[in-house]
This record gives structure tokens, C-alpha cells and sequence, in this order.
């Protein structure tokens, strides 16, 4: 990415079209053309100005200039222009403009800060053919004005966005309208509002939402409830600022933070809008008899420790019809009348997971803050492409709340972002020390949630405490852990009606999860508060880890049942949603070294974690089973369980890396302990056997596996685990040189797996088995002839995949699909393909799916004419794959890519070299399916030389023919015979070519237009 320019001094123009609202909804019709000609002559005069406009904002533009006397001549000639033109049955467009001059961000073409923000509040105050100028814009053009034009002082203005006053100038030119009403500031309203010293970043859809509501003349109390630190107090602020061109009598802030009954709120009230206590009338009377007849907004902050003042106010709004309460506070008031709106965080990206651009997390709210914060404290800050993903993750670790990140950027001057991130393991330690002008309770993110702890029941502290120990969870979870902690009973609190007065303090979230189950959530600063209090209490911190280990411990082993039946997908979808406590259950019971709760964990949480691609976390699981099993007796069970979490383990290892020393490793151990013995009649160990033979090309041991699963099956009277048998069976000896027995017992596998569910075991591991079929037959049916019902085979895995939700298997679908599509010459499905498998490989880091999807991206960039960006690509794969080169399988078939490649680039010498290194090492073991391929693919490079050697290229292709005669293989015995028939035509021996090549094409029965087939009827018409 190309860093973004530094900042520079540009003056900037917003425009804005006075009442448009009112006139597209009088002239629906006639304002079309009437704002395409608006746009025409704003653009006109901008451009014809030597500016730029940015964007449209709305029924406006936001435009750039390099020189203010520019940009003021843009304005002068737009409002001409707006002035002279017939406007018809719309009447005259009135356009208010301001100009403000300042340094911006640049970021993806747009710009960006509080020049920016600036510039639009001042020509937000303005009216219908007015052109406003802030002081610093005033100041650079003052001598350089256009001929005739004067600027008119209008003195300081406080803006709405509550900051600093601005000294504001009117443009004055002749045969401009000169004079306005005053302009819509704070000042033209009574108010306190008080001036905030930083910039007001994001909250758009917030500020929408609530304006919209406060404007509704049925809402008269509106209470913005959320945890402290949320930032209720400066959005509120914000609506109020907004909204006081509705309150012709003012809008009044009173901060309640201090007060303790309802006479102290009463008396802040009064104090505020100048109301005195008379003998013979109580104060609250007084305010009624005030306030009866004005049309007022008074912002009541900080009502969470005041809430049995709230019938009070209620009556207060029953007496004054004109008076509207924005109140902020940690808990709703439960009053009649009362709109609620829960004050969310700051938009955050959902995980910190891989490498993301500034520009890309520039759009974030909680970024946008730091960001502001930060150059606050350290002017030269900038949000860059090395430090973006570290502010993001202090954002996601911080829950994206105002206030910690704003103590957090107050370090900035001390740590980098990357420094912060790695010292954000206690976050309440790090964030002390705000602002000495905040109150005390926001000077540390402790105090903050302190404020709110001391507020609580003895009851309801206990309660918070426990809730540490849940990530999300349902209510039921917490209901029954809650009853087994005596710590919690013998306060008496009821854990429904605990939890729900936690809902409406705001130190717990209701989540909704979009299938009818709401889950209830604690932000991370709070929860790292209520466990540094339950640590406080050794007794009660043990009880409650153990009592949430036991009922997650069960509830794992009650949907075992589920995951396994007809009801898979609801019990899957319920264990993801607590897998982060079954994690916490399961981190108890390793150091518990309980394998008996353990066991009642593991089956459950492996299949999710095969459904989910989760497959570090199973290499996890293993590691625990195995270190725990190594310090317990021996035993023939044990022994057989530690042969299956081996190869078990090395089964995850493959998946993700592919074959690793570290997986022959983990082979190599669990073969050792049945050494001399027959294998175990365990399903998981042998099929994983399978896979481990088979990537090291031992097709004659891997049939052999096969063989013992059909056995197994057979026994136990288990058709799911004939799928299984007749897969590996039929893959083996497809690669074994018998692509007709082969595809029989794939044929069988696929009966027998859509003849009934395929039923889900313990330790199941990697593709999906129907998937796997489908794909190994697509490939066994090209190379015996049958190019359509191969496509077809290969759709079937893809769409089974897809409908399976299984990441892995979708990557493996993808693939073989994609190299099927290669040899069919489609090279733009290749590609399609290839996207699709490097989408999951990257959402779930599977390293070998990111290699060879990288790999079949790259041969079909080259074939689509793109070969140095190709061959690129092929090398990257590659590279990834780096000690990978044992298994004479995946390797040779990537080399083949490559060389293909290079073919197709017209880079034949290196091409050579490659197919060479394939052929030594697949011509090492017994499989011959894949060879006339390489063959193939040698006659083509070096037919491409610059010296042709057309013998040494007629001996690979006959040598191709042969081999694939041999095999029946049928699709490269004809790819083998169009070359040989060229070739032959060449040296006058035609007909004997054409002989040989009509009487392969005339076996086939299917696939006339593919490729291959095609261009074989086409050169046959030719002989």
C-alpha cells in the first residue's frame, strides 16, 4: 500500500441546500432536474476555480482548493450562478456555504479531522445564500479579495460541536442577498452547555437515533443508559447542542454526580435555570410554576445514584408541557414515559486476527478515537500500516470504550502502539492518570467501574463476581452454577432477578444472537474488576471455577447425543456458542488432571472443532490427553487411547500444515507402540493411518488399511464406516495402477453414503468423506475417458461442501475441483477455484490449503496470458510448502503446476528442470496413474525449445501412450495420440498417426466438448 501524503494547509467548502427535505416532498418531480442543475453549477464553479470537489454530501458538496482566493471566487460565482438561473416550479435554490482553511488527513481519496469538522459546522450555521468564513480563512484572503467584495465581522460564535468559538465573516458582494437572520449557534439559544476541550469523533447512527426520537413530540423522557466510560455524558452533550434550535427557551445541563436525594436534585435543577426557593411553594413547585409554560431541554447527568428521585421528575414533566429530560445514567429509571436507549461502544473490527491496512481500520469509530487522542498527546502520531493492527487490538481489548481509550493514548508519549498492546495485560493498572479535569471518578478506568460497583447490593456483587468466570453464557448456565455456591445462596439474591438488575446497571450486556436466545456479556475492563474482587474471596473463587468447569463439563456430554443424531446442527450451533467457557472448562480440568471430566468434554468439543476448522485447537486437546496420559499407569486401554490421540494428532498436524516431520513424527511415535503387533481395531487410528500412507505414496500399505476398515465395518454392522473403507480402499488402488477397481469401490462409497446419514464418531478428523469420493472419482473418471460425468462428480463435492458448512472439506472440494478445471483447460474456473481456497485457508489458517491454493492460483494467471505474475505466485506456494518435498504425492503434482507454467510462460529450459524433479520422485513408487501426464508435459517442453528435438519429444509422448494404454487411461492415451499424430504429419506419416488417434477418439461416448476432445475431432478432420 502507497503511504497516504502528508497533511497539508488546503481550504475547504462545504455547500448545503436550504430546506431540501420540505422541497422534495412538495416537487418530487421537478427537483431531479432542478438538483442535477444545482450540482452542474456548484461543480461548474468549483472546477472553473481550479478546485476539486471530494464528494456530495447529501443535497451538497464538499470541495478542496489549494489558494482561499480561489476558493472565496468559487463561492462568489456559484451563488451568481444559483442567483440567475430560472428555477421553474421548485422556485429559487438557496445554497449556504462556509469555508474554513486548515490542515486534514488524507485517507482512500477522502479527507478527514477537525479542519474538516470545522468547515462543516460553520457552514451549518448559516443560511439559504449566505457564504460564512471562519478567522483563519478571514485572515489568508483579507487582502486578496475578489473586485467589490467585502467581508462583515458577525463576532464569535460558539458551533455545535461544543468546541472552542469560532470568529465567523460574511461574504458581501454586489448582487448577493446581504442580509440574514442571526445565525443558528448555541449563542442564539439560552444554555450552559459546557465547551469540551477535544473533538467529538463518530456516534453518527447514534446521533440520528436519538435526534429522532427527541424530536418526537410523544418522547419527554429519553434516559441513554451504559456502563461508565461509554461516553453517555459527551453524546448527550452532543444531542442537546444539536437539538437547540427546538427549545426556544434553552437547553440546560445539570450534573447531578454529587448528589445524594431528591432535594439535592431539585436544588441543582433550580440553581441551574436561576429558580429561588419562596416561602409558601416548594421548590419543586417553583420549577413547575417556571418551567409551565417554556419549551425546554434540560440534560439531567450522572441519575444512577439519584434513582428514587425519578417519580419526582416525572412529576415535574406532568407539570410543564413544554419541558423534555435527556437524562444520562447507569440504570434506566423505570418510570412511566420513559424511552430508554443503551449507549453502545465505539464501532470496533471484530477480531484483531490478520494483517489489515490503516485505510481499512480507519473507518472504525474506536480507531478514529485513538487516533484523535493520540496526536493530542503526541502531535507527529500517525496511523500507519505497521502500527494499525496494534491500535486496533488496544481498541478490541479496551471494548472500544471511550474513556479507557482515552487513558490509554494518554501513555503514548511513553509506548508505541506496540509497546501499549503488550502491556495491556492488566488494563486497570495501566489506564491511571486521565485528565485532572475529569472527575475523580473518570481520572482511572477503576474508579470508573468502582463508581458503579459501590452501588450495588451485597447480593448483586456476588453475583458480578461469579459472572467473571462465564464468557458469554445463557441465563439457565449461570442460574444453576449460582445455586451450587453457597457464597452466592446465603445472600439471599435470586441469580434472575441479580442478574437482571446487573442488565439495568449496565454491568452486564443482553447480546442477541439472532436465533430467538439472548446471552448475556460483560466488557472486558469490567470483568477484569469483578475477578480481581472474586480473587479477593479464595474460597468463593475456587467454588465458582469449579462449580462452572462441572456444568460445562456436563453440558458438553449431554449434546454428545446430538451432535451425533438428527439434531447435529441446533447442538452445534449451542456448543460454539459457549466454546469459549467449554475452553475455560477444560483449561480446569487439565490442571486438575481429571481425565474422567475430561473424557466427558473431549468427543464433543473435538467434533466441533472438525466442524469448525478449528483445528489448532484439537492439536490442543491432544497435547493436554497425551501430557496427562504420560504420567498415568500403562495399561492396554491406555495404550490404545494414547495410539489414538497420536494419530489422531498428527491427522490435525496434516490438515493444517501438510506433511511435516513433525506429523511422520507423531506417526512414527504411535506406530512404535504397537510395534510387532497386529494394528489396534480402532476406526480413528485407521483411518488416519490411511491418510498418512497415502501422503507418503504407500498406496500398498494404504489399501491394506482399507481392507481392516471394511473388516471393522463389517463387524460391527457400521455403513458410515464403509464409506469409509471402500474410500480408501478405492483410492489406493486407483493410484496402485488399477483405475477400474478403483472407481468401483468409490462408486460403492458413494452408495453407501447417500443411502443414509454418514453418522459422526469420536476423533473424526479432515475432509468430509462423501466430499473426498466424490472428488477422488471425478479424478479416476477423467483419466478412464468420462470428462462429463468427472465435472459432475467434482460439482457434487463442491455443492456437498458448501451445504455441509465444513471448512476443510470446502478447501479440499475447491481444489481438486480447480485442478480438475485445469486439466479441462477452464483456465477462469481455475481461478474461481483457487480464490475460494485461499478464502478459507486464510479465515482459518490452513497452511497447506494456503500453499497449493496459491500454487493453482498461479497456473491460471499463467494460462490467462498473466505468466510472470503466475509463475510469481508458483513460487510463493511453493515456498510455503518448504520442507514438504518427502511425500512423493502433493509435491510432484505441484512441480507439474509449476512446469506447466513455465511452459506456458515460453520459458522451456526451466520448465525441464522442474518436470524432471517430478518425474524422479513420482517414478519412486509404484502408483504409474499420474505419469503420462509428466510425460506429456516433457514431449511439450521440449518440443518448445529453441532446438527442437522432435524424436526426444515423440519418445515422451509415445512413452505417455504407452503408460496410459496400460492403465485404460483413456483421457491421456488421447492427449498422447493428438501429439503423436502432429508429429507425424511433420514427417509425411500421417495416416499412421491418424489411425492410431481415430480409434482412441472413437472409445469415447461423452465429454465432445471439452478441450481435449475438441481439438482431437478437429485435427482428425484435418488428416
Amino acid at each position: 500500500m502507497h503511504p497516504e501524503p502528508a497533511p497539508r494547509t488546503l481550504t475547504f467548502l462545504f455547500t448545503d441546500l436550504e430546506g431540501s427535505t420540505q422541497l422534495w416532498e412538495r416537487f418530487p418531480e421537478a427537483m431531479r432536474p432542478a438538483l442535477a442543475r444545482h450540482d452542474a453549477i456548484l461543480r461548474a464553479a468549483v472546477e472553473g476555480c481550479d478546485g476539486q470537489v471530494v464528494k456530495t454530501t447529501g443535497d451538497g458538496l464538499m470541495a478542496i482548493f489549494s489558494s482561499v482566493p480561489a476558493a472565496v471566487s468559487a463561492c462568489v460565482t456559484a451563488q451568481h450562478g444559483l442567483m440567475e438561473e430560472p428555477w421553474g416550479e421548485t422556485g429559487p435554490l438557496r445554497v449556504r456555504m462556509g469555508l474554513h482553511s486548515g490542515e486534514a488527513e488524507t485517507r482512500v481519496g477522502d479527507y478527514f479531522g477537525p479542519t474538516v469538522n470545522r468547515a462543516a459546522r460553520i457552514m451549518a450555521v448559516g443560511h439559504g445564500g449566505q457564504v460564512l468564513l471562519s478567522a483563519a480563512t478571514a485572515a489568508l484572503v483579507m487582502d486578496q479579495l475578489p473586485d467589490a467584495a467585502t467581508l462583515r465581522d458577525l463576532g464569535e460564535h460558539r458551533l455545535k460541536d461544543l468546541g472552542r468559538p469560532e470568529h465567523v465573516f460574511q461574504l458581501v458582494h454586489p448582487g448577493l442577498v446581504g442580509d440574514f437572520p442571526p445565525l443558528a449557534t448555541l449563542n442564539h439559544r439560552p444554555n450552559n452547555l459546557p465547551v469540551q476541550a477535544s473533538t467529538f469523533v463518530g456516534r453518527d447512527a447514534e446521533l440520528e437515533q436519538i435526534r429522532e426520537r427527541l424530536e418526537d413530540e410523544a418522547v419527554r423522557l429519553f434516559t441513554l443508559t451504559g456502563p461508565g466510560g461509554t461516553g453517555k455524558t459527551r453524546l448527550a452533550l452532543r444531542v442537546a447542542a444539536e437539538l437547540i434550535d427546538g427549545f426556544d427557551d434553552g437547553v440546560f445541563f445539570v450534573d447531578l454526580s454529587a448528589d445524594r436525594d431528591t432535594p439535592a436534585v431539585l436544588a441543582d435543577i433550580a440553581l441551574t435555570i436561576g429558580v429561588s426557593e419562596t416561602s409558601g411553594e416548594s421548590l419543586l413547585e417553583g420549577l413547575i410554576s417556571r418551567l409551565r409554560h417554556q419549551r425546554l431541554l434540560l440534560v439531567l447527568d450522572n441519575f444512577e445514584q439519584v434513582t428514587a428521585s425519578a417519580p419526582t421528575v416525572v412529576e415535574l414533566l406532568s407539570g410543564c408541557p413544554g419541558l423534555k429530560l435527556l437524562v444520562t445514567s447507569r440504570e434506566a429509571l423505570h418510570v412511566r414515559g420513559e424511552h430508554v436507549f443503551s449507549v453502545p461502544p465505539l464501532s470496533l473490527p471484530r477480531t484483531a486476527a490478520g494483517h489489515r491496512s490503516a485505510a481499512e481500520l480507519a473507518h472504525y469509530e474506536a480507531v478514529q478515537l485513538f487516533v484523535d487522542r493520540a496526536q493530542a498527546v503526541q502531535a507527529g502520531f500517525e496511523l500507519t500500516d505497521q502500527n494499525a493492527d496494534a491500535v486496533a487490538d488496544i481498541c478490541l481489548r479496551l471494548d472500544g470504550l471511550p474513556l479507557a481509550i482515552e487513558l490509554a493514548t494518554a501513555r503514548i508519549r511513553l509506548f508505541s502502539p506496540e509497546a501499549l498492546r503488550r502491556r495491556l495485560g492488566s488494563r486497570l493498572r495501566l489506564l491511571r492518570s486521565g485528565a485532572r479535569d475529569l472527575p475523580a471518578r473518570q481520572q482511572t478506568l477503576r474508579a470508573t467501574i468502582e463508581w458503579s460497583y459501590q452501588l450495588l447490593e451485597p447480593g448483586e456483587r456476588r453475583l458480578l463476581e461469579l459472572l467473571s468466570v462465564f464468557s458469554t453464557t445463557a441465563l439457565d448456565a449461570v442460574e444453576v452454577v449460582a445455586d451450587e455456591i453457597d457464597w452466592v445462596s446465603e445472600t439471599g439474591v435470586d441469580a434472575l432477578d441479580g442478574v437482571a438488575s446487573l442488565l439495568d446497571k449496565s454491568l452486564i450486556r443482553r447480546v442477541d444472537t439472532g436465533d430467538g436466545e439472548p446471552r448475556l456479556a460483560m466488557l472486558e475492563t469490567i470483568r477484569e474488576y469483578a475477578a480481581e474482587r472474586l480473587d479477593g474471596h479464595p474460597r468463593f473463587s475456587a467454588a465458582a471455577h469449579r462449580a462452572h468447569a462441572v456444568y460445562f463439563a456436563e453440558f458438553a456430554h449431554r449434546h454428545w447425543m446430538h451432535l451425533t443424531g438428527q439434531r447435529r446442527q441446533p447442538a452445534l450451533a449451542a456448543m460454539a456458542a459457549d466454546i469459549d467457557n467449554l475452553r475455560l472448562a477444560w483449561r480446569y480440568w487439565v490442571d486438575e488432571r481429571d481425565l474422567d471430566q475430561l473424557n466427558k468434554l473431549l468427543d464433543s468439543l473435538w467434533l466441533v472443532y472438525d466442524a469448525r476448522g478449528w483445528y489448532h485447537a484439537t492439536i490442543d486437546l491432544t497435547t493436554d490427553l497425551l501430557d496427562i496420559l504420560s504420567s498415568s499407569p500403562s495399561t492396554p486401554e491406555r495404550v490404545a487411547q494414547e495410539v489414538t490421540l497420536r494419530t489422531s494428532l498428527a491427522r490435525a498436524l496434516m490438515a493444517i500444515k501438510g506433511y511435516t516431520p513433525e506429523v511422520e513424527q507423531a506417526h512414527t511415535r504411535a506406530l512404535e507402540l504397537f510395534e510387532g503387533r497386529q494394528f489396534p481395531q480402532l476406526f480413528p487410528v485407521l483411518r488416519s493411518l490411511a491418510s498418512f500412507y497415502n501422503f507418503r505414496a504407500e498406496f500398498d500399505k494404504g489399501a491394506q488399511v482399507g481392507r481392516e476398515i471394511l473388516r471393522l465395518a463389517e463387524q460391527q454392522n457400521d455403513t458410515s464406516m464403509l464409506v469409509d473403507g471402500h474410500l480408501v480402499l478405492g483410492a489406493n488402488l486407483a493410484f496402485l495402477n488399477d483405475l477400474h477397481a478403483g472407481l468401483e469401490h468409490l462408486d460403492k462409497a458413494i452408495g453407501y453414503f447417500r443411502s443414509e446419514p454418514y453418522r459422526s464418531r469420536p476423533f473424526r478428523l479432515g475432509n468430509n468423506p462423501g466430499v473426498a469420493c466424490f472428488t477422488t472419482s471425478a479424478f479416476v473418471l477423467w483419466l478412464l475417458g468420462y470428462p462429463d460425468r468427472a465435472l459432475e462428480r467434482a460439482n457434487d463435492a463442491v455443492a456437498l461442501a458448501t451445504e455441509l458448512e465444513h471448512p476443510f472439506s470446502l478447501a479440499y472440494a475447491l481444489f481438486h475441483s480447480g485442478f480438475l478445471h485445469l486439466w479441462r483447460r477452464e483456465l477462469d474456473l481455475v481461478r474461481d477455484r483457487a480464490v475460494g481456497v485461499l478464502q478459507v485457508a486464510e479465515h482459518h489458517d490452513f497452511q497447506i490449503w494456503r500453499a497449493v491454493g496459491t500454487c493453482l492460483l498461479g497456473a491460471a494467471n499463467a494460462g490467462l496470458g498473466q505468466s510472470e505474475q503466475g509463475l510469481a505466485q508458483i513460487r510463493q506456494g511453493m515456498d510455503m510448502y518448504q520442507g514438504l518435498k518427502t511425500p512423493p504425492l502433493f509435491w510432484p503434482l505441484l512441480l507439474f503446476v509449476q512446469a506447466g507454467a513455465h511452459a506456458r510462460a515460453r520459458k522451456a529450459a526451466e520448465g525441464l528442470t522442474v518436470i524432471d524433479e517430478a518425474l524422479k520422485i513420482a517414478g519412486r513408487g509404484s502408483g504409474m496413474t499420474l505419469l503420462p501426464e509428466f510425460h506429456l508435459l516433457k514431449g511439450d517442453l521440449l518440443l518448445a525449445l529453441p532446438h527442437v528435438n522432435r524424436a526426444d519429444a515423440e519418445l515422451w509422448f509415445q512413452r505417455a501412450f504407452d503408460v496410459a494404454q496400460g492403465l485404460d487411461a483413456r483421457m491421456p492415451q488421447l492427449r498422447a495420440a493428438v501429439r503423436l499424430c502432429r508429429l507425424r504429419r511433420v514427417r509425411a506419416n500421417g495416416d499412421q498417426g491418424g489411425r492410431v488417434l481415430r480409434a482412441v477418439y472413437g472409445t469415447f461416448t461423452e465429454g465432445f466438448t471439452t478441450a481435449d476432445l475438441a481439438e482431437a475431432n478437429a485435427l482428425l478432420e484435418s488428416v
